[in-house]
Order: C-alpha cells, then sequence, then structure tokens
C-alpha cells in the first residue's frame, strides 16, 4: 500500500494544470469541436496521467494492459473512465486532477448517446490523442 508520503511526493511529479487543457480545446475548437470528443481527449489525458502516476510509482504502466491495444470503443469508454479514476484514487488523493474528472463525468455522461454513435475509429482516435498528448498539460 502507498503511503500518504508516497502520495504527496507522486502527486508533485504528476501535476496537471487544467487551465492548460480548456486553453488547448479553445485553440482547437475544429479538433474536439463536439462535447462528447472532448470527453473522450480529456479521458486520454487521464490516463495519460496514471500512466505518469504508475511510472512513478511501479517503474511500469500496468493501466495499459486495460486498453485493448488502443482499440476504444463506446462500450470501454466507461469502464476506462472508472478504472482510471480508480487508480488516481490508489496512488494519490481523492482530490487529485478533481477538474479534470468532473469535466469528464459531465462529457460522457451528458453525450452519452452522441458517444454511442461515434465510430470505434472516431472514438480510439479522440481517445490516443489524450493519451499522446497529455504531457502538455503538466504544471
Amino acid at each position: 500500500m502507498v503511503t500518504e508520503e508516497e502520495k504527496e511526493e507522486i502527486r508533485k511529479k504528476v501535476s496537471f494544470d487544467f487551465e492548460k487543457l480548456k486553453s488547448f480545446m479553445s485553440e482547437n475548437e475544429d479538433f474536439v469541436r463536439k462535447d462528447a470528443s472532448a470527453g473522450i481527449f480529456s479521458l486520454g489525458v487521464l490516463v495519460h496521467l496514471v500512466f505518469s502516476m504508475q511510472q512513478a510509482n511501479l517503474n511500469s504502466t500496468p493501466f495499459e494492459k486495460k486498453l485493448k491495444g488502443l482499440h476504444i470503443t463506446s462500450r470501454d469508454v466507461e469502464r476506462i473512465y472508472t478504472e482510471a479514476v480508480e487508480k488516481v484514487n490508489q496512488y494519490s488523493y481523492q482530490n487529485t486532477y478533481k477538474d479534470l474528472r468532473e469535466f469528464i463525468a459531465d462529457k460522457l455522461s451528458t453525450h452519452k448517446k452522441e458517444i454511442e454513435k461515434m465510430s470505434n475509429q472516431e472514438i480510439s482516435f479522440n481517445f490516443v490523442c489524450g493519451l499522446e498528448l497529455g504531457r502538455k498539460f503538466k504544471s
């Protein structure tokens, strides 16, 4: 089990700036023009942060096995979100990335029907873009 002291150290290593993410989205409206796309992209960012936490703590990223080779479907989105939140809570504090987590929860819950209509390719693309660009939003 991770101690509170270790959690604080990990939190410092994987800091996140929600304002940078919001700025990126407003500057790239064509890319994240739909709220569903913004939610999935942001989920990729959250998973990037989980990877960073695991790398800092374990020197590996076992969460990656849960991503089905990055072939993400609408059915996977909710599972990935809940499992990512669980991992953040495990490695850090419950309110870590609170703004990001609330943003994702809002987009995924209020645009569930829209996500279900998206192609698997579009979902995977948005998710992987967030995953790959996640380091841009560290503080």
